[in-house]
């Protein structure tokens, strides 16, 4: 008939067919010096793909990258492997790897913290990466990182050192209080755009057309999903341009009108598409005054007149600008080295949560996350997707649990299928360092997936300093805390 079709599932569908996170499993074998230097590191990561192959080797080749997490080693050897089985298709979930992979490395080096008598702090601060030195795929870090001033900045806001040493004389107070306490951090940085060759194979491209107003439409298949594209993109053609917000609009994502300018997934959209953006706007503004219409210095007045000017005398005034990838960037599909990403955000969260003996029930009490994600372009929006993806983290960590029986999903209906709720999310004060990246739009990284990668091993720090345990997997359910904690009744 040649109409459109669209399929919706129910609830009992939805929770059944579609994609999830892949469950992973992960070991870690380390070498160090007796001083707490990182000599090397072997990796085996592997994941469930499900049943069929849909998204696994991209999963699979972002957790490997990040497997080695923001430290310096100078031997890494990772395995990895994405294995069939009967379950459905695992795909694309926020973080798509990388969360399980850093979740895996922070338990770990706590552990190795401990063997060699210093605190995860001190073990950390010995270990990370620097400007110069190279990741697990020999990319040379060619920006300023500082992983200090991020911890320094983290531990100061949350308190840690005064709350750690509180912490551990209120628990070991003969059972009173009955609820005990912990805080815990993680270290972690998560890369931008696609892996390694992908943005230069995807030719992504995005346009920009004038209207006889002086009005600027932006051409881009980026789809709006809450996470503010539309206005983030307005705003960076409204400043590359020096113009009212007002006079930009964002085209619908349409492929009959707009360009391909690839997914709206991989923390991409502000850093890569949001660059094109301000490429294509400045290039209508070049060709207005290389036309002579328009000065090289112009008021809002100005722009509006050439606009229409232009358009009289010459016809349409569009511009497109086509991903080209950052000079010194090279990957090597074959050997898997090289510079897996155009620029890494980098990160340090502090959880600090309480836990009931009685119950054995885990609650996230505060929450400190701060952050280098270049310029914050919008702060607000900034923010909010930082707090939505610790909200979500902390669901992955301590309360959403597939469970599967004899080939069918157990707890498939919003009644068992355990959602955190407002209840359930504590207060997620989020905090930014600006280091402005030379090839995002004005400086910005990308942001969306960020704040997936650390909450889980931080919470589990914090559980860890709570309990006097050490836990190894999500989520962290009470009845697999029951074994291994002392509770009240014991």
């Amino acid at each position: 008939s040649g109409l459109p079709v669209k399929m919706i599932y129910d609830r009992a569908e939805d929770m059944v067919a579609t994609t999830k996170r892949h469950p992973s499993r992960t070991r870690h074998q380390t070498a160090v010096t007796k001083d707490g230097k990182l000599l090397a590191m072997e990796i085996d990561f592997a994941i469930d793909g499900g049943a069929y192959c849909t998204l696994s080797p991209v999963v699979l080749s972002r957790g490997t990258i990040h497997a080695a997490g923001p430290y310096f080693c100078p031997n890494v050897r990772i395995k990895s492997t994405a294995v069939a089985t009967n379950m459905p298709p695992h795909g694309a979930f926020r973080g798509f790897g990388a969360p399980q992979s850093i979740f895996a490395l922070e338990r770990h080096l706590d552990k190795v913290a401990r063997t060699v008598g210093l605190t995860p702090e001190e073990f950390r601060r010995r270990n990370f990466i620097h400007e110069g030195e190279t990741t697990a795929t020999n990319q040379i870090i060619r920006e300023k990182v500082d992983m200090d001033g991020l911890l320094n900045r983290a531990f100061a806001l949350s308190d840690y050192h005064a709350k750690r040493e509180r912490f551990a004389k209120e628990n070991s107070n003969g059972g009173e209080p009955r609820i005990k306490k912990g805080i815990g951090f993680a270290s972690f940085m998560h890369g931008a755009g696609f892996t390694g060759s992908g943005e230069v194979f995807l030719q992504s491209v995005v346009g920009a057309e004038a209207t006889p107003e002086g009005r600027i439409k932006i051409l881009a298949a980026s789809t709006e999903i809450g996470q503010g594209t539309n206005t983030i993109f307005a705003q960076i053609a409204a400043e590359a341009l020096g113009l009212s917000y007002d006079l930009v609009e964002v085209s619908q994502p349409d492929t009959r009108n707009v360009p391909n300018s690839g997914p709206t997934v991989a923390s991409r959209t502000c850093m890569i598409v949001g660059k094109l953006v301000e490429s294509a706007v400045l290039g209508l503004k070049q060709t207005l005054i290389g036309s002579g219409l328009l000065p090289d210095r112009f008021t809002q007045a100005d722009f509006q007149t050439a606009c229409g000017a232009y358009i009289e005398k010459f016809g349409p005034l569009k511009s497109f600008s086509k991903y080209q990838p950052p000079p010194n960037i090279f990957w090597d599909d074959e050997k898997y080295q090289g510079d897996a990403y155009g620029a890494f955000a980098w990160a340090v969260y502090v959880a600090e949560v309480s836990y009931d003996p009685l119950t054995y029930e885990v609650h996230v009490d505060d929450f400190v996350a701060v952050q280098e994600v270049g310029r914050v372009i919008n702060p607000v929006l900034a923010a909010g997707q930082i707090e939505g993806g610790v909200a979500q983290a902390i669901g992955m960590t301590l309360y959403e649990n597939v469970v599967w029986e004899n080939g069918r999903m157990k707890n498939g209906q919003m009644t068992n299928y355990i959602m955190p709720t407002a209840a359930d999310i504590p207060p997620i004060r989020v905090y930014f360092e600006e280091n402005p990246y030379a090839y995002g739009p004005d400086g910005a990284k990308g942001i969306g997936e960020l704040p997936m990668d650390g909450p889980a091993p931080a919470i589990l720090n914090a559980i860890e300093n709570a309990t006097g345990e050490s836990f190894k997997q999500i989520p962290l359910m009470p009845e697999a805390m029951m074994p291994f904690v002392k509770g009240v009744a014991s």
